[in-house]
């Protein structure tokens, strides 16, 4: 496909969505909260630990955002018992990409800067 036709589709397609929620967008009521001044000292931040992560937690905490916790991602400490070295968890998979990689794939990431 010609890439000169290919943005003219792309273009009137953004163009017809837009025309279409327009009108939804614009009479919908903006909420607008009161105005609050934040101030941030360095008591605010409790001793150790990230402070740019408590600063963020702070701020969306004043604004009405709370960030979820994720306590489900782990380090991967995996160790061969033969070497006692740690385990590389993608090794597998690059591995596997290599193998399966064709003369067209590799030429391609010769390419790349």
């Amino acid at each position: 496909m010609n890439i000169k036709v290919f943005k003219k589709l792309i273009k009137e397609a953004v163009a017809e969505a837009v025309r279409e929620e327009l009108a939804e967008i614009l009479s919908q009521k903006p909420q607008l909260n009161e105005s609050k001044t934040v101030t941030f000292t360095s008591a605010n931040i409790a001793g150790g630990g990230n402070i740019r992560e408590q600063l963020h937690s702070q701020m969306g905490a004043m604004f009405g955002y709370q960030q979820s916790q994720r306590n489900d991602l782990k380090i991967i400490d995996a160790v061969d018992p033969s070497t006692g070295d740690k385990v590389n968890p993608y090794l597998a998979f690059i591995n596997d990409a290599a193998n399966n990689m064709t003369a067209h794939d590799r030429s391609g990431l010769r390419q790349l800067d």
